[in-house]
């Protein structure tokens, strides 16, 4: 599975890895960001391609269990 494009301009949260905080970025950013900065603990924190399927994976998870 790549990173899918159906969701490029939805809105996918996934939490930092230092201190559990939320981060919400459109699917379109974060296919090619390689690090974030957060918004709670203020860590700069790289985030890796297997990362990002997991996060997009989840994403299509939770909206076939909605659907």
């Amino acid at each position: 599975m790549g990173l899918a494009e159906d969701l490029s301009d939805v809105a996918l949260a996934f939490d930092c890895p230092d201190c559990s905080y939320p981060a919400v970025r459109k699917g379109s950013a974060l296919k090619t960001i390689a690090h974030f900065r957060c918004d709670g603990c203020n860590a700069k924190v790289r985030i890796t391609y297997p990362q990002k399927l997991a996060i997009f994976e989840k994403h299509k998870l939770l909206t076939a269990q909605g659907a």
